[in-house]
């Protein structure tokens, strides 16, 4: 009976240390907009690829039931060794405290971990497509300046015009490439005109796809 216990425990310990440690240093799940944490906890993403985590958690995961099979191994271990109950009770005494650790894990996972991951999707942060400003006026076959905000962030590049005419300061463009780090952008209203889009309508600008 003790030899179940230990090696109940060792196994639940052992897994439940190998997957964190695959996470912080460099496992391939975790890279992977968070699918390691997803094998985790079972949970998966209801966020539409939005870029935050979903917050469906399963209590039935595989690290649940290795802190299950931690705690279960390491009461059961110590109630053999160390109290007078005889071996039903000393199951029952530990599959409860195994259901107590699993529970507790479960909770923490779900309660502060899972909510405060952030999930990378590659679509917020691909620069074709996006709507900018031209903040230093670009010249005929010349280089000017657009800002940006992509991924929460302010970005500032340097911008030739598509059609190689003069895109004045303050022109709202759409980028359409980006080559050797220079963006290549027509106006808003010309990228609209082309798209059957309403030129002036601000929701539309900010609700193109990218």
């Amino acid at each position: 009976m003790t030899t179940f216990f230990v090696g109940c425990f060792a196994f639940g310990l052992l897994f439940t240390v190998t997957t964190f440690l695959l996470g912080a240093f460099g496992g391939t799940e975790v890279h992977v907009g968070g699918h390691f944490l997803g094998s985790l906890t079972g949970s998966h993403s209801s966020s539409g690829g939005h870029g935050h985590a979903g917050e469906h958690v399963s209590p039935f995961s595989l690290s649940t039931l290795s802190a299950f099979l931690t705690w279960f191994g390491g009461a059961g271990y110590l109630l053999s060794r160390y109290s007078p109950l005889t071996a039903l009770s000393i199951t029952l005494t530990a599959l409860l405290c195994g259901v107590i650790g699993g529970g507790l894990f479960f909770t923490v996972v779900a309660r502060y971990i899972v909510p405060r991951l952030t999930v990378m999707n590659p679509e917020d942060f691909r620069v074709q497509g996006i709507v900018a400003r031209v903040t230093s006026t670009i010249q005929p076959g010349g280089i000017g300046e657009i800002v940006y905000t992509l991924g929460g962030t302010r970005h500032s590049d340097g911008a030739r015009s598509e059609s190689d005419q003069a895109i004045e300061r303050g022109t709202q463009v759409v980028v359409l490439r980006i080559e050797k780090g220079i963006a290549y952008v027509t106006p808003w209203t010309t990228f609209a005109d082309s798209h059957q889009l309403p030129a002036n309508d601000t929701d539309a600008m900010e609700k193109f796809p990218h």
